[in-house]
């Protein structure tokens, strides 16, 4: 999709592209549960996560915006905050590397 604009995704990212959403997200917490702690990704997952909000900025660029204050969000996490900053940023990561790959921007392709 060489089409895809930063408007054309915010105005359809939680109708049409929802699906594409949910994939990239869902790959990337594959891939992250199968290098690091299980316990530390899904708790990331659900408690910050749950709530970001991706954003195409052009040119096979995405970001996510995540919650305020992320690492206060976390309950039962046995781990340094440099761990989990570490984690999350490697996560958001592997989300955005998602996202170009289903959207097929940028140097990833699906």
């Amino acid at each position: 999709m060489t089409d895809l604009t930063p408007e054309t995704f915010e105005e359809e990212k939680y109708v049409d592209y929802f699906p594409k959403l949910q994939t990239a997200y869902k790959r990337a917490f594959n891939e992250m549960n199968e290098e690091y702690d299980s316990d530390l990704v899904h708790r990331i997952d659900q408690q910050i996560l749950a709530e970001s909000e991706p954003h195409y900025e052009g040119d096979g660029e995405f970001t996510v915006d995540l919650p305020e204050d992320p690492l206060e969000r976390l309950d039962g996490v046995l781990a340094s905050d440099e761990k989990v900053d570490a984690v999350l940023e490697r996560y958001i990561q592997e989300i955005r590397t998602q996202l170009r790959r289903i959207f097929g921007v940028g140097d990833e392709k699906a």
